[in-house]
């Protein structure tokens, strides 16, 4: 009966603490969810005793304390002086230590030397043995102190590195090939700690030792072939080890020492007998990692970021940027041909990206666009001066439709820098009127490439008009810019056929005058056949061609702003309205200032003539729809 009696008022004791416990929390809950309102119960029915709770028993042990709950504690933010201060104080003093116990072992070493207490062979297996040190005390503390262990398996790495240089080039211990070979284990060796102990800072160490083994090893002797095929190898390892460890780090470092590299054996060991060799190492390597960051995108199927970017851009302005170097002394012909050949690589990887990793349009996007630049490179290089600018206007109209097409607004400014490119082109070097003595209106070089800038800037201009809901802030103008390129294009081009067919006239003139005297000079000045003065500026035939010329100029704008204003009115366009207006402007300034005072009295009435009339015309237009004009006014072109 005790024994009942103890067993029972222990199961109290249980059942308070339980009780305690669960009181607390209830008192918690309290203060946060309100209490549920009464609910009134009939006088009728009667109530019954409240049911106790049943409880479960827990294992308590694992729990906190129940008496008091953890407090929050404001702590100071990692940033600022205190990230600095354990940043300085776990890596600045753990590097500064390693180098000064390098150091200290290089001085004992060097006095040990200089008192014959250690021999050659002895110096250098006692570099190795420190390195085994360093390696194995890395290993012992990696899995508590990770990151310290990678400085002492670092400093290891580097103590085999210089042990092995010193056997071979202080105390020809080795030769060559065996410190060749040892160089190449001690790297391997390295990457595969890094991977077992996945430490990209180790691997960056190996691969560093392993850049630099040919310049420790070098003796002097030429070895093109071998040099290459060592870097490309230690390449593919590298590539192959980013890859499965998806270590971006170290792809970057092996392009980086391969570009080192090549400069300093270019530096060194070229000349011009080695040209075609150079271009196919520049070949090999550009296609290594090329295929590289094409390929890894293709089947992780991830999306590209900053890192995978970088690579793919500056690898190919390394490679086109050498070539060009090398080969422009002797085959700068040859050069369009390989900015074309890039261009078509690229575009087929944009295809191929596009098929088989289609949510990577980051990645399609960028490989268009580097083949773009290089067609645009291409177009210099290998076409005549007009079919430069004809080719980058086709290829603003190509790019701006894609842009529109992709909903890109970059790829839509880009085109818009390329056409102004073409317009500067255009305007600078492609506008010359030519030999006026083979002169043909219409179909000649000049007119034909400011057709097809026309053309250009008209599919721009079309595609603006049907995607401007699309545009962007930054694109609020390029609607109205494109246009009004479009229209000056136009008048600039047929302005210009009509002083040509003109001056043509004109130059015949003055040729025939020539043919006629006896001598004459560079100011149009000629004696005829019976020995008195003939100004060709002065002759009734010039002043009427060039009253012509200036008349018809005057005709040919007024048309024009009035053709403007009959399209702006038919598409209820306010933007072609304004064209016109300026244009009117513009017109009327030039016959009353210029054709006012030059021209003969003719050529006068006919420009007077013909502006009065068109703009009478155009002011009957704007009152007869006036109504319908004013309600588009406010309209965006």
């Amino acid at each position: 009966m005790d024994e009942l009696i103890k067993k029972i008022e222990e199961i109290e004791k249980r059942l308070s603490a339980i009780e305690s416990w669960v009181g607390f929390w209830i008192s918690q809950e309290s203060q946060t969810v309100p209490p549920p309102p009464p609910i009134a119960v009939p006088s009728s029915v009667p109530t019954k005793p409240p049911t106790p709770p049943s409880y479960v028993l827990e294992d308590l042990s694992g729990r906190e304390s129940l008496q008091e709950t953890p407090k929050t504690t404001m702590w100071v933010s990692e940033t600022g002086p205190r990230n600095l201060e354990s940043y300085i104080g776990r890596w600045w003093l753990g590097i500064v230590g390693l180098v000064a116990i390098i150091f200290g072992m290089s001085f004992f070493i060097k006095y040990a030397f200089d008192n014959n207490w250690i021999g050659e062979t002895g110096r250098i297996m006692l570099g190795i043995a420190m390195g085994l040190v360093f390696v194995v005390a890395g290993e012992i503390l990696r899995p508590r102190i990770a990151k310290y262990s990678y400085i002492l398996s670092g400093g290891g790495l580097a103590l085999f590195y210089l042990s092995i240089y010193a056997a071979f080039s202080f105390y020809h211990l080795i030769g060559q090939p065996t410190a060749f070979l040892f160089m190449g284990l001690i790297t391997a060796f390295g990457v595969t700690l890094s991977l077992f102990a996945n430490a990209v800072e180790l691997s960056a160490l190996a691969v560093s030792g392993g850049f630099l083994t040919p310049y420790l090893l070098s003796t002097g002797t030429v070895n093109d072939a071998g040099f290459f095929s060592y870097i490309a190898i230690l390449n593919i390892g590298i590539l192959a080890v980013a890859f499965f460890k998806k270590w971006r780090q170290l792809t970057i470092l092996g392009f980086t020492g391969t570009v080192l590299n090549f400069a300093s054996w270019y530096g060194v060991y070229y000349n011009s007998e080695k040209l075609f060799f150079a271009i196919s190492v520049l070949s090999a390597f550009y296609i290594i990692y090329t295929l590289a960051g094409v390929i890894a995108n293709f089947v992780t199927k991830k999306l590209s970021d900053t890192g995978d970017l970088f690579v793919l851009t500056i690898n190919p302005v390394w490679f086109f940027g050498w070539v060009y170097y090398l080969l422009k002394p002797q085959y700068e012909n040859s050069l369009g041909f390989v900015a074309a050949g890039l261009a078509a690589l690229y575009i087929l990887f944009a295809y191929i990206s596009s098929f088989l990793n289609p949510d990577d349009k980051r990645l399609t996007l960028f490989l268009g666009a580097i083949a773009l630049v290089f067609l645009t490179i291409a177009i210099p290089l290998q076409l005549d001066q007009n079919a430069v600018t004809i080719a980058w206007a086709m290829e603003a109209a190509v790019l701006f439709s894609l842009g529109a097409i992709l909903k890109n607004a970059n790829m839509r400014m880009f085109a818009l820098s390329v056409f102004l490119i073409a317009m500067f082109r255009l305007f600078a070097f492609d506008s010359e009127r030519g030999n006026l003595a083979e002169f043909t209106p219409i179909f000649n070089k000049r007119f034909f490439t400011y057709f097809m800038v026309i053309f250009s800037s008209a599919v721009m201009a079309y595609v603006s008009s049907i995607n401007a809901f699309e545009f962007t802030w930054r694109e609020k103008g390029v609607r109205a810019f494109i246009g009004t390129a479009l229209n000056i294009l136009i008048l600039i081009a047929i302005s210009l056929e009509i002083y040509a067919f003109f001056d043509a006239r004109i130059f015949e003139l003055n040729r025939k005058s020539l043919q006629s005297s006896q001598y004459g000079n560079n100011s149009g000045q000629v004696l005829n056949d019976y020995g008195t003065v003939y100004r060709l500026p002065d002759s009734q035939e010039y002043r009427s061609l060039a009253n012509k010329r200036n008349a018809s100029i005057s005709v040919f704008w007024t048309l024009y702003a009035v053709l403007l204003i009959g399209l702006g009115i038919v598409y209820k366009n306010g933007f072609l309205r304004w064209l016109a207006l300026i244009l009117f402007g513009v017109t009327v300034a030039k016959v009353f200032i210029f054709d006012l005072s030059f021209l003969a009295t003719p050529q006068r009435i006919i420009s007077f003539m013909v502006l009065g009339v068109i703009l009478l015309i155009a002011s009957y237009l704007y009152f007869r729809f006036q109504k319908q004009l004013e309600g588009t006014l406010s309209n965006k072109p």
